[in-house]
């Protein structure tokens, strides 16, 4: 893909991460899959993407990622293609005590 034609893709936080980024509730950014999104995120915003990954890059398992309403998981989910202007949600799960 050439750089006049860069996918961006809007990562949408729920607002217990947004203290993390600053306040933004959005965060665009270049990216064609999930882990190029993640990439990105670690460089522009480390304190979020330490919410969401651990440190081997894998998404945490009380952290549930969607890409047209379709969860993502694994590395397979790591692998899913963005289209131009995609939203990514991320949403935490809840734990019953």
């Amino acid at each position: 893909m050439s750089d006049s034609a860069k996918v961006t893709a809007t990562l949408r936080l729920p607002s217990t991460l947004s203290a993390y980024s600053g306040g933004k509730s959005q965060i665009t950014v270049e990216a064609e899959t999930v882990e190029q999104l993640l990439n990105a995120l670690h460089k522009e915003h480390p304190l979020v993407w330490e919410r969401l990954c651990t440190e081997q890059g894998a998404i945490r398992e009380h952290v549930r990622i969607f890409v047209n309403n379709q969860l993502i998981s694994g590395n397979e989910g790591l692998k899913t293609i963005l289209s131009p202007g995609q939203e990514v949600i991320v949403l935490p799960t809840t734990f019953n005590a």
